[in-house]
């Protein structure tokens, strides 16, 4: 897979760095400027789409740039639910282990976001989880935001679509992460190696990122796990294709030469909207139909945290 080098150099800065909160914080003016940087994004996307099976395969709202051991960069695309409904969670409230995120927004006007106090879904009353808000904001252009280890957080679905470049890495240096980079041009092998750690129970031994217990959701009035919970898919191919795309209108990835060219390997769902994106058709933004079981409302969320909006804030 193609790796842009100011990609290369961004996942080097964090690699070779020890502490890795300090490599965060020095990451953010790269991320900035990277998340203005159209040159870098059409270069990046032309790299990444000479594997046809980018779009072949897309079902989901992001798109992988690099994935190696516990660094992971990617765009990621945060879209309308199909019929115009607002303040509906992009996905579950869920945090993501170990790692560390910090994110850029690269197009669009940004999304609605509550982020909890780091480790409060660890607060257990029977059932129900305690968590308490740390923070309620939308994240537009501008200055990166980090989101914590262990630190649940959740996204609400936009009336537009939006995208960021977003940067994971652990929140220290995992050796277990250092062998899945070595394996990472045998993934099969990878994949199967941290299959069996989880299966005999030697994931938290060798710190493996937890795959249970990261998702929750409000039920009759406060917020519990969410059981048995594997993340689906986030659309269908035609859906996803259809947000991939409407980012490509709004960062003037629109060179029709490209388009044409790339259009002989391009599955049909793609065919209509590379056509619109060559003709300055503009491509309708309409986002997904998505997922009951990942549909909470704003509401519901405040209500089962016990907040009291006072100051009309969020």
């Amino acid at each position: 897979m193609y790796h842009h080098p100011a990609l290369i150099d961004l996942s080097s800065l964090l690699i070779k760095n020890k502490d890795r909160y300090e490599a965060h914080d020095n990451a953010k003016p790269i991320i900035k400027q990277l998340c203005q940087d159209r040159d870098f994004l059409h270069e990046t996307l032309r790299g990444c789409l000479k594997d046809p099976s980018l779009l072949q395969n897309a079902n989901q709202l992001m798109i992988p740039l690099i994935n190696s051991g516990d660094i992971i960069i990617s765009i990621n695309f945060f879209c309308p639910i199909k019929g115009g409904a607002e303040n509906i969670t992009h996905d579950n409230i869920h945090h993501h282990g170990w790692r560390l995120l910090t994110t850029g927004v690269m197009s669009g006007n940004g999304y609605e976001t509550i982020n909890f106090i780091r480790r409060s879904h660890e607060n257990r009353v029977g059932k129900f989880v305690k968590l308490e808000i740390q923070e309620a904001f939308r994240h537009v252009s501008g200055e990166p935001r980090f989101i914590n280890s262990n630190q649940a957080h959740v996204v609400f679905h936009n009336q537009s679509l939006s995208s960021t470049l977003a940067v994971w890495s652990a929140d220290s240096i995992i050796a277990t992460q250092s062998i899945k980079r070595h394996l990472e041009q045998f993934p099969k092998i990878r994949k199967l190696a941290v299959q069996a750690i989880h299966k005999i129970g030697l994931n938290e031994t060798l710190k493996l990122n937890p795959i249970h217990g990261t998702y929750y959701h409000p039920e009759g009035g406060s917020i519990v796990q969410t059981e048995n919970y594997s993340k689906p898919f986030d659309g269908s191919r035609e859906e996803i294709l259809g947000c991939w795309f409407k980012f490509f209108e709004q960062v003037n990835f629109t060179d029709p030469d490209y388009w044409e060219e790339l259009k002989q390997k391009a599955p049909p769902e793609a065919i209509s909207l590379i056509n619109k994106l060559v003709s300055n058709e503009p491509i309708p933004d309409v986002g997904i139909i998505g997922n009951p079981r990942r549909y909470f409302s704003k509401n519901q969320i405040l209500q089962a945290v016990g907040y009291s909006d006072k100051n009309n804030t969020i």
